[in-house]
């Protein structure tokens, strides 16, 4: 058995952690079984140990008896299991990734608490401390629905009697606004842009990002194989992820309906085959120092042929607008700008669905509803010119 002290940031005990062997699997590991014991600051130090002793050795002959139940794990480690099973069954490492962080943010909070104390009260309690502070209210509701999701398992598996999270009431989810860029906007950030011959990479970048609609992700994951000059089209495969082992290019999109050929005019098309010469010229320039295989449409700034990360464009984008003295923009306003802009302009539901990569229209409508409000004055205009020239009132005619 083995007895650990559990401290905050002020270096006071918060809790004893006591670790015991249970068995060895198939492989010979060993398998271990963790129990927590909150300390009591109304106690002293030593009575807290020595109370931690006792419930471990009652810990210690439960297991050798076989008669602990797993609902005296605590919610860390049961939620590491958690991820660790989801990820064998096919979650994606980027979700495997954000639920890391969702478990290294409510350690603080309910880590150390047993699954079978995660009472609706005691998490409500816990929401209330995290808002304090100064956790988002969003992301709140965020770690909520990770809770959920693990205790949730917790009661498939018997641990519990029921999932607890469903019966706390978190902050209420904020319905995320999506921030378009005006007209003017878009005007203010593209005339400074189109200003030097020095921004030329980023001019074709964000042109080519509002023209496509697409997620910063898919474009700095474009191939120049993807790219049919013939058909004016661009085809949208790979897209950017982040797992354990950092961030890099997979095949696939974010989502089924990801994966798609988007049209472009002769515009954009002759801006691309333009670029497509001075990307060559740089190729010329660099030689053997350029990497040949990636053959990536927009390049690494400092890993030359190798693709741009989204990272880079965001921090570009950051210092470009203040030095400029330009609003904050992030990347994918130029995304939430292009779909709006197709809605407003009468295209269809379903075809902006398409094009933008979402798995239903309705998604799309539930995203951008707020843009088609600006169209109830044409959708009047559609309706009235269908209706013949209304008579005029003569002076006979008077109302009684």
């Amino acid at each position: 058995m083995n007895i650990q002290e559990r401290k905050n940031k002020n270096g006071k005990i918060t809790s004893y952690r006591i670790r015991v062997f249970d068995h060895r699997d198939v492989n010979g590991k060993q398998v271990f079984k963790t129990l927590s014991v909150k300390y009591d600051p109304n106690k002293s130090e030593n009575w807290n140990r020595k109370n931690a002793e006792k419930q471990g050795a009652v810990f210690e002959k439960g297991i050798e008896e076989m008669t602990t139940t797993d609902a005296r794990v605590t919610f860390d480690n049961y939620a590491e299991y958690v991820i660790k099973i989801k990820e064998q069954a096919g979650l994606a490492q980027s979700t495997a990734v954000n639920y890391g962080y969702h478990r290294k943010r409510l350690a603080p909070f309910i880590g150390h608490i047993q699954l079978k104390n995660l009472t609706p009260n005691t998490l409500n309690k816990s929401y209330t401390e995290m808002i304090e502070a100064n956790v988002s209210k969003k992301y709140v509701h965020e770690l909520h629905v990770f809770i959920h999701m693990v205790m949730g398992m917790a009661f498939k598996e018997g641990i519990i009697p029921r999932n607890y999270a469903s019966a706390a009431t978190p902050p209420k989810k904020e319905r995320p606004i999506v921030k378009a860029l005006s007209e003017d906007d878009l005007k203010a950030f593209f005339g400074v842009l189109y200003s030097s011959e020095n921004n030329y990479f980023y001019q074709v970048f964000f042109t080519l990002l509002l023209a496509t609609g697409c997620r910063i992700g898919e474009l700095c994951a474009l191939k120049w194989n993807h790219i049919d000059f013939v058909e004016n089209r661009i085809h949208i495969c790979q897209h950017f992820v982040l797992d354990r082992n950092g961030r890099h290019v997979e095949d696939g999109c974010k989502t089924v309906a990801g994966e798609r050929w988007l049209y472009m005019d002769d515009s954009i098309m002759k801006m691309l085959n333009e670029y497509r010469t001075y990307y060559t010229k740089r190729v010329f320039e660099y030689g053997s120092k350029w990497d040949m295989e990636t053959m990536a449409v927009f390049y690494s700034p400092t890993k030359l042929g190798d693709y741009l990360d989204p990272n880079t464009v965001r921090m570009w984008l950051t210092s470009f607008a203040k030095k400029h003295g330009l609003p904050k923009i992030h990347p994918h306003q130029f995304r939430h700008t292009s779909i709006s802009l197709q809605l407003q302009a009468g295209i269809s539901v379903p075809d902006a669905a398409k094009r933008a990569g979402h798995v239903r229209p309705d998604v799309t409508l539930q995203i951008y509803a707020h843009t088609l409000k600006n169209n109830d004055k044409h959708c009047c205009e559609a309706v009235t010119k269908a209706i013949p020239i209304l008579p005029k009132v003569t002076a006979r005619q008077t109302i009684k």
